[in-house]
């Protein structure tokens, strides 16, 4: 079994160069880690040894190609460890100056490798040159004691032991035993972002990166705009002169439930126009005795896209999540991170597995400290869906961790999984609600879904009654009929201590919740939270909100709306009856809405792919009349 000893040989010495220089990480950036304990410190860099292992598999495989020849195989060994020592000096480097791994930025390194070598000597020369005396050293002693070693003989199992080798390898690269291939932002899974910087490793960010670089996600190009305009846009959207006087900050720190609806489509719910039935009774009843408006505008089709627009309040990359791509890799000041500031605790929840389109990860990167999926959910009153639990079950979890680690006050956020699917349990009959058999299977499970949401209100208004209820759809589920209908969601504030029930006659953006919730709970948004884009229905007055579906750029204000084809330039015109779109021929407002849609979202999109969202504050509060 010599080929596993040459293995895992290179396989140690690569683990143990990523330890100790994750230890010169940890002592030369201590303070950034200051408000944790050692203990919490030495358990970060030892969780991270998916990654860890990952890199020593990936090093060890390429070493033993040159296991035939002894000398050789001590030489690329050798230069192997000392390049992931470096690696991680390099990367340290790099932290210092940028707060961030090496990431998606890898192959600007390759281009400036000299420019970037000079600037480490010049800031960092005393560092610099005792990092290349011990890699000179390494490299020495590593390639003498391997030197020794002998050589795999060249023969008819030669092929096999390197088959076994590479599923070996694939093994570690893969992260072991979980079901998805390891990606860096799997670091977030420890529950806080600083402690992630300090489990992941630098090297795999810079393998992963180079390995999906044509992958990078890019922003969709969009008409011009000169700034001039954009003045008169952020004029235009940010101009009202709000009111403070009659917002009412709940005095005592109430608890925040933060419900991602799956795929609750307004259009389905009798609230908001459908006639054929009622499936949400519960829901139902709770909107009338909440602040709610007219209806909300999703901001995207995934739950990691509805989670970054309420908890950021800040535009998605156009038809796509910011999720599993180098943009998770930015800070962003979500409104979960203030209530953590402020001394809650705070988990996710998911019907599906934690990871399902990277939500658990995500969830994590936007503040909350716990991230629970089906996998965590062991009592159980139904068989699963094709997705995973039922909401029933997940919701007895929750009651469960509320009544253990979760002590108040608390902010969670709940994804179920009974809409996911159109599966109803065996033990539960479905109801006749429409002949349409695709839709009375949606009902159904709209009708379940409900019965598991009013329960568990009512449960936890029982024991935690000092809790505010957010209530809204992560996304729309599938294509319902026509743009505007497929981002049509249900949006409620339930807080019967805090807010009398109230209707509004606004179209709201997803944007709007943080922002919202924020004004009730924490205090002035505008103050806490300069960056967030949406408004408050606590404070503001005017509305708007925007949406991207296959190459068309929407936007609603009031009730008027428009729809511009990015690729033919094309501009459709609408107005909002109730629920509905009634299109009409163009108007001044609708040509000056297209002016506001594509400003609007030209400084979003890039502050969001520059890393800088939190210069949005730059445009909104500038051109906002005081």
């Amino acid at each position: 079994m010599r080929f596993l000893k040459l293995y895992f040989t290179v396989f140690f010495l690569t683990y143990i160069t990523l330890i100790v220089t994750k230890l010169v990480f940890l002592a030369t950036l201590n303070s950034l880690f200051e408000p944790y304990s050692l203990s919490e410190k030495i358990y970060a860099i030892f969780w991270g040894y998916r990654f860890d292992f990952a890199v020593s598999g990936t090093m060890a495989f390429l070493a033993t190609l040159f296991d035939f020849k002894s000398k050789i195989f001590a030489f690329v060994s050798a230069l192997l460890v000392v390049f992931v020592f470096l690696a991680q000096i390099g990367d340290m480097f790099y932290f210092t100056e940028a707060s961030r791994h090496v990431g998606y930025e890898i192959s600007d390194i390759f281009t400036d490798a000299f420019s970037l070598f000079m600037t480490a000597l010049s800031q960092h020369s005393f560092l610099s040159f005792i990092a290349f005396i011990i890699a000179l050293i390494s490299f020495i002693y590593i390639y003498k004691k391997l030197s020794m070693y002998k050589s795999e003989n060249f023969n008819k199992a030669y092929v096999i032991k390197k088959l076994f080798l590479i599923a070996l390898t694939i093994f570690f690269v893969r992260g072991m035993w979980q079901q998805i291939p390891l990606n860096p932002w799997q670091a977030n899974q420890i529950g806080d972002t600083r402690l992630a910087s300090l489990s992941i490793n630098g090297v795999y960010n810079m393998i992963f990166s180079l390995a999906t670089q044509n992958e990078k996600l890019k922003p969709v190009k969009l008409p011009k705009i000169d700034k001039a305009e954009i003045h008169k846009v952020f004029n235009a959207l940010y101009s009202d002169n709000n009111s403070t006087s009659n917002v009412s900050i709940a005095s005592k720190k109430p608890n925040v439930i933060f419900f991602f609806l799956e795929s609750w489509s307004a259009t389905f719910l009798k609230p908001y126009g459908f006639k054929k039935a009622e499936a949400t009774p519960n829901f139902d009843m709770i909107l009338k005795k909440s602040l709610r408006p007219k209806f909300m505008v999703a901001s995207g089709h995934r739950t990691t896209e509805g989670m970054f627009a309420t908890l950021v309040s800040f535009q998605n990359p156009l038809g796509k999540s910011v999720a599993k791509t180098q943009l998770q890799d930015f800070h962003y000041h979500s409104i979960i991170n203030e209530f953590n500031k402020r001394g809650y605790n705070s988990a996710f929840f998911q019907g599906t597995y934690k990871e399902t389109s990277g939500t658990g990860s995500l969830a994590n990167t936007l503040g909350f400290q716990y991230s629970y999926g089906k996998q965590d959910v062991k009592k159980r009153k139904y068989e699963e869906n094709q997705w995973g639990v039922h909401d029933v079950d997940l919701y007895n979890f929750v009651l469960s961790k509320l009544g253990s680690n979760l002590k108040e006050p608390f902010v969670i956020g709940i994804n179920g999984a009974t809409t996911y699917d159109d599966k109803l349990p065996k033990a539960v009959k479905a109801i006749h609600f429409v002949d349409d058999s695709r839709i009375n299977k949606l009902l159904n499970v709209f009708h379940f879904a409900d019965f598991a949401l009013g329960s568990f209100i009512q449960r936890v208004e029982k024991k935690y009654p000092n809790t505010v209820f957010v209530l809204f759809a992560d996304h729309c589920g599938g294509y319902i009929g026509g743009t505007l209908k497929n981002y049509e969601i249900p949006f409620a504030v339930y807080a019967p201590q805090y807010i009398k029930p109230q209707y509004k006659d606004i179209i709201m953006s997803q944007r709007d919740i943080a922002p919202t919730i924020a004004d009730l709970t924490l205090g002035d948004y505008k103050k806490i939270f300069p960056n967030f884009t949406g408004k408050s229905l606590m404070r503001d007055r005017k509305f708007f909100a925007d949406y991207y579906y296959n190459g068309l750029l929407g936007m609603v204000k009031g009730n008027e709306g428009i729809e511009l084809n990015l690729e033919t330039k094309n501009l459709k015109c609408y107005s909002v009856n109730n629920f509905n779109k009634e299109n009409h021929k163009c108007k001044s407002i609708d040509t000056q809405l297209k002016k506001e849609v594509l400003g609007f979202t030209k400084v979003n999109q890039t502050l969001l792919f520059n890393g800088k969202v939190e210069e949005f504050k730059k445009y909104r509060y500038n051109f906002e009349k005081k």
